[in-house]
């Protein structure tokens, strides 16, 4: 198959690769392909750059045992073990039918999947953010693309640690494009307030979002390196009368991170 035809899909293949959902004999097809083809090597590096920073968003993060736990009863492993502890015989429990549905495997296979998706759901976002390319698809490698405008984003946690926002700076033109990601919960009456937290000092306001939380911001003479996290706190109509610090509650942050 000669994928220089369809740079979409080399595109698409090389995000899921990066990204580490091609799985199976067609990810060792397009390893192969990419091994030995410099348009495709290309765009596999070009994903690499653009999902790096998303490896510092978040710390790992293991469900709690009482997941499993949960899942075990629900299958029959547990009442299984009962009774074969009953019967004397716990070191041999007998096995509930080993259907899929009934295979534990499955479900934290499934979980996993989940997490995946998630984790697509954050790429996307990014990729809605970023130009395409509007050059004739005779030469179509990811490098023949425009240099994205986007240079830092930040992805915005709540206090249960999920991403509810996703914050692109486009330094070159002084813009901050805002999109969710989640529920963003906003009382009624009062307004977000967007703060660069930088290393050392005092917050700096960046300006008020939009209520839904999808939109452009200016950035004026701020400059993204300057911070280190990027904030949101629920202000009164207008933000915070103190500039160098929020008023009401600090209830999304997020790290900010240069795209290259």
């Amino acid at each position: 198959m000669n994928l220089h035809r369809y740079p979409q899909l080399v595109d698409l293949l090389a995000a899921e690769y990066v990204l580490g959902t091609l799985r199976g004999g067609a990810r060792r097809r397009f390893q192969r392909y990419a091994e030995e083809d410099t348009t495709i090597r290309k765009a596999v590096d070009e994903w690499q750059r653009r999902v790096s920073p998303m490896a510092e968003l978040a710390a790992p993060r293991m469900p709690p045992a009482a997941v499993w736990e949960a899942i075990e009863r629900r299958l029959g492993f547990t009442a299984a073990r009962d009774a074969a502890r009953l019967r004397g015989t716990a070191q041999t429990p007998v096995q509930p039918s080993r259907g899929l549905f009934g295979n534990l495997a499955f479900w934290r296979g499934w979980a996993l999947g989940v997490t995946g998706l998630a984790a697509v759901a954050v790429v996307v976002a990014v990729r809605s953010l970023l130009p395409s390319s509007t050059a004739p698809v005779s030469a179509p490698t990811v490098a023949q693309q425009p240099e994205t405008a986007v240079s830092h984003v930040a992805v915005l946690n709540n206090k249960d640690a999920h991403p509810v926002m996703l914050v692109a700076w486009d330094e070159a033109h002084s813009t901050m494009t805002v999109q969710p990601l989640g529920k963003v919960e906003l009382p009624a009456g009062r307004a977000m307030e967007l703060w660069g937290i930088p290393a050392s000092g005092h917050p700096v306001s960046l300006g008020m979002l939009p209520d839904s939380a999808s939109g452009k911001v200016t950035a004026g003479q701020q400059k993204p390196e300057n911070y280190a996290a990027l904030a949101v706190s629920i202000e009164a109509p207008g933000g915070s009368p103190d500039h160098n610090a929020p008023s009401g509650p600090v209830v999304y942050t997020g790290k900010l991170l240069p795209v290259s």
